[in-house]
């Protein structure tokens, strides 16, 4: 009778050795996402060794970073095959060269600070850029603050404090209708800078970024446009639509004259070929308001006539427009 004894010792050696995962410690060098692998240095070499990753790295772990010690297997006891598994327990000591890659420089980048902000005291067309630190070609620099001196743009009566101000501009409002973007960037040298956009009325456009600058940010401006507030900081450029009604009420005597004016969101009055249709009704208070219904016209406004009730009511004469996908209220307060 012949016995398979031999045979299950081998097919149980060869099921063990499938199963084994040798695994040594190696210094992460680079990782290549798109091919799925990463290079690495062993304990006495200084030969770069291809080891796969596993499948399921979506993103590269956190603690996969070039110079990691981590640990390397041979899967399955196929030594063409190897793996990162994990971390190491430490960085190997290669025979020559470098134990661990030469760091990249890091970006340059605007680190702290230098935030662009609206004059806090006598709020005006100025705005101002606070000092932060900022990294140039991998060195990390103090941004300076500027001087409060004669003939400077920084004033005692603006709110901010010396130290805080890295640089204080006047800017200047399109035409009535008209928008643009200024850009304020930091300069490889650290001074701050501001680049004027072209005005432009329906189509956006913003100014390029200086060569070697580092963007602060934009500011918005609008034409017509008297003072900036924080409110306009970070403000982006939408195309108008009705946003508000504002009204202007005037007494005859026994009547009044209710100016209701259609604006944007910009505060500007907004017109369109068709006209708004504005509608007015009485919510508290008595008295009579014609015509209940208007239409602007070519232009942004229209006049409703109160015709005034009881002496000494105060009266809301609420004010809407609601045309298609456009919404905006109103309304007029009227003490008799």
């Amino acid at each position: 009778m012949r016995t398979y004894g031999k045979r299950f010792l081998r097919g149980a050696a060869d099921k063990a050795t499938k199963q084994a995962a040798e695994s040594r410690d190696a210094v992460l060098w680079d990782i290549l996402l798109s091919e799925r692998v990463c290079r690495c240095k062993i304990q006495g070499s200084n030969e770069l060794i291809i080891a796969r990753f596993s499948q399921n790295w979506a993103t590269v772990p956190e603690w996969a970073k070039p110079g990691q010690a981590v640990r390397i297997a041979h899967r399955g006891g196929v030594r063409g095959y190897i793996e990162v598994v994990g971390f190491g327990r430490a960085i190997p000591t290669p025979v020559s060269g470098s134990a661990t890659p030469t760091p990249s420089t890091p970006d340059n980048a605007i680190l702290a600070g230098c935030l662009l902000k609206a004059i806090p005291q006598t709020p005006g067309m100025s705005v101002y850029v606070t000092t932060g630190r900022a990294r140039f070609s991998g060195v990390e620099y103090a941004v300076p603050a500027v001087a409060m001196a004669t003939g400077s743009a920084f004033k005692m009566n603006m709110g901010m404090a010396m130290g805080d101000v890295a640089g204080v501009f006047n800017i200047s409002a399109p035409s009535v209708g008209q928008f643009r973007y200024d850009l304020f960037s930091l300069s490889p040298s650290l001074v701050v800078t501001k680049t004027a956009g072209a005005a432009f009325t329906t189509v956006e456009s913003k100014p390029t970024l200086p060569s070697g600058h580092l963007l602060i940010g934009y500011l918005l401006v609008r034409g017509g446009q008297t003072v900036i507030t924080a409110a306009d900081i970070g403000q982006s450029w939408s195309a108008p639509v009705p946003a508000s009604i504002a009204t202007t009420a005037t007494d005859n005597g026994t009547a009044w004259n209710i100016v209701a004016s259609v604006k944007d969101q910009y505060g500007n009055a907004i017109a369109t070929p068709l006209g708004w249709n504005l509608a007015a009704t009485i919510a508290s208070g008595d008295g009579s308001i014609a015509p209940a219904n208007g239409n602007t016209g070519s232009g942004s406004s229209f006049t409703f006539s109160y015709t005034e009730g009881t002496a000494g009511t105060l009266v809301n004469i609420e004010i809407t427009l609601s045309q298609g996908d456009y919404y905006a209220y109103g309304q007029a307060l009227l003490q008799l």
